[in-house]
């Protein structure tokens, strides 16, 4: 075999996530936008800090339509700025509190503030990446740059998103995703899969008197058949279920020890490994 990459459900080689953050009274006019449009969204949380949004209104507009909450740090304080002590603290109780009040175990973050763009108080990115390890927490959404070559991180604590929604590139970005072309013509090294990641704050939107951009943006990027359409922590469990198939030596046969149905091409040719499945070629 001379090539082999991921593809998502359904051997879609493309995909779209949101990540929105503070829990705002604007998340539910958003998450009606969104959903519309078949978009899925993580929204990160501060447990501590009440924003007007009640617990039943996250259970209503972000879990039980199918979007993820993350972390934000109880507080809404930056990672990179205090010590470890307070980032132990920060992140455990904001997760403690999530997990308590939903039912569901959080493992997703967005970095709070200025996150790991600044460092003060001895503090430094290995250390928060060992801390945020330590605490299950498996991603972490960081800031800084605009990832407009669509490709996974390699880090997923320094996970860079393509960009936010007031980048005044955003529509050139998104044309140039939707235009990315996955085929025979570009095989090789450009054959991997690619993620479309926008984030921001629900409240910019009312803040600007622009809802008609959430609605262009949905309209343009949603309900496309060759698009999946993730959660964070989704798109989390699919690639590292996807890093889990076991290979033979001469890669005639793959093992799949995951509960996931894995999706892959390789030479060419799209195929699907079932959970508990060995696939020989």
């Amino acid at each position: 075999m001379r090539y082999k990459f991921l593809r998502f459900p359904e051997g879609k080689g493309k995909a779209v996530t949101l990540s929105y953050d503070d829990g705002v009274i604007h998340d539910m006019k958003f998450s009606d936008i969104i959903t519309k449009h078949g978009l899925k969204c993580t929204f990160n949380l501060n447990s501590d800090v009440n924003r007007g949004l009640t617990d039943e209104q996250i259970k209503e507009f972000m879990l039980d339509r199918g979007h993820e909450i993350a972390v934000h740090g109880a507080n809404h304080r930056a990672n990179g700025s205090q010590s470890t002590t307070v980032g132990i603290r920060e992140t455990l109780d904001c997760r403690r509190s999530l997990e308590q009040r939903f039912g569901k175990i959080i493992r997703g973050m967005a970095y709070p503030d200025t996150g790991i763009r600044f460092s003060a108080n001895n503090q430094s990115y290995e250390k928060i990446k060992q801390y945020l390890e330590d605490l299950g927490i498996a991603y972490s959404r960081t800031l800084g740059g605009d990832n407009t070559s669509f490709m996974l991180p390699e880090d997923w604590h320094a996970w860079m998103p393509t960009a936010h929604h007031k980048n005044p590139e955003i529509m050139d970005y998104i044309n140039k995703f939707l235009n990315y072309e996955l085929s025979e013509k570009t095989y090789g090294a450009r054959f991997y899969p690619v993620l479309f990641y926008m984030w921001g704050h629900s409240y910019e939107f009312n803040n600007d008197n622009n809802w008609e951009l959430i609605e262009e943006i949905g309209e343009k990027l949603g309900h496309h058949d060759d698009i999946w359409y993730a959660t964070n922590i989704e798109i989390y469990d699919y690639v590292n279920a996807y890093y889990s198939l076991v290979w033979s030596v001469d890669e005639t046969m793959v093992y799949n020890p995951t509960l996931f149905e894995i999706w892959i091409s390789i030479d060419k040719t799209i195929y699907s490994i079932k959970p508990g499945e060995t696939l020989k070629f």
